[in-house]
């Protein structure tokens, strides 16, 4: 930000300077322009790849605890249903649903987690 400023500083002085009356001081403040705007532009471009690292590095580690979080509920509730539905409703794909548990009309852990994780998805790409 104090890069910035100091750039408009400079170039409000240089357009107040007659380029032909003071053609030494003009092209001197002319090159100090830009070569503070190349550092400037240096350091934006550093500053946004260390941002993009870090949004990596989170992004990596979201996905992890979750995928991490997924497997313990899986690992943690394999034998029990969720919840039973009428086997009529899911008739089917009632093998399907039921899986981990096997019970008859039973969604699994691992299919709630499907649904869960799409109809997020879903619902955060119409709010985004």
């Amino acid at each position: 930000m104090e890069m910035r400023i100091e750039i408009q500083g400079m170039k409000q002085e240089l357009a107040s300077i007659s380029m032909m009356d003071e053609f030494a001081r003009y092209a001197r403040l002319e090159r100090r322009i830009n070569k503070m705007t190349d550092k400037l532009k240096t350091h934006v471009k550093s500053r946004t790849a260390q941002q993009a690292k870090i949004k990596w590095v989170v992004n990596i580690v979201y996905y992890v605890l979750q995928a991490a979080l997924m497997i313990s509920l899986i690992w943690k509730y394999y034998a029990d249903p969720v919840t039973v539905l009428p086997s009529k409703w899911i008739a089917p794909l009632e093998r399907l649903v039921a899986f981990p548990s096997g019970v008859a009309g039973g969604v699994g852990i691992t299919t709630w987690l499907v649904v869960c994780n799409k109809v997020v998805a879903i619902v955060l790409q119409a709010v985004g």
